[in-house]
């Protein structure tokens, strides 16, 4: 295991005195925190939608501790888990290994759907980073997981890769506000159709 020079969470419960709706818990990284609040937006009044987003990966320790006793601690009809774009030291087996335990651990609470990672730019140009291997690899590992565990996929990595240049932030990572409305969009989509 090997942190980043930062690691950060941030998270949010929604109405945690409630239970007239199903609760969706999305996990996952920067940006999933940007499209969280618009993804509550679409869901108002189907849903209830917490949010856990970190920058640890999934070969630590703090990390796998954190995300169960996060998602243990509501009763979640759907989880949303999208974990790919942190963590470089792992090998894609390293990675898949980790995805694989925390699938296990989640489908145990609540029906899984497994997130491809974003397709990754170098600032101000449309050229792949050097990790956009990466993100390939970890994304196609999803599909065994999702065929052992019963999960869908929702393909965030396509709707990306369909978005111009434009609806990426300058870092060509992040996105913009029509980037995170259109990820938002196909987010619930995905948990609306599960």
């Amino acid at each position: 295991m090997k942190k980043e020079r930062f690691e950060w969470i941030h998270s949010w419960c929604d109405y945690t005195e409630r239970n007239d709706l199903p609760r969706v818990l999305l996990i996952g990284d920067s940006i999933t925190h940007g499209y969280q609040t618009k993804v509550r937006e679409l869901l108002a009044g189907k849903y209830l939608v917490d949010y856990i987003a970190t920058s640890y990966s999934v070969d630590c320790v703090f990390y796998n501790q954190l995300i169960s006793a996060f998602a243990a601690d509501s009763k979640y009809d759907v989880i949303h888990f999208n974990h790919g774009l942190h963590g470089g030291h792992m090998t894609t087996e390293v990675y898949a290994s980790g995805m694989d335990a925390l699938t296990a651990s989640l489908s145990r609470i609540g029906k899984v759907i497994l997130v491809t990672s974003t397709k990754t730019y170098n600032p101000g140009t449309d050229t792949p980073t050097d990790f956009h291997t990466k993100v390939v690899e970890r994304n196609a590992a999803l599909i065994p997981l999702a065929e052992k565990y019963g999960c869908t996929i929702d393909d965030l990595y396509a709707v990306s890769a369909s978005l111009p240049l434009s609806a990426y932030s300058p870092d060509g990572t992040h996105f913009a506000e029509d980037g995170y409305t259109a990820l938002a969009k196909a987010v619930a989509e995905s948990i609306l159709a599960l």
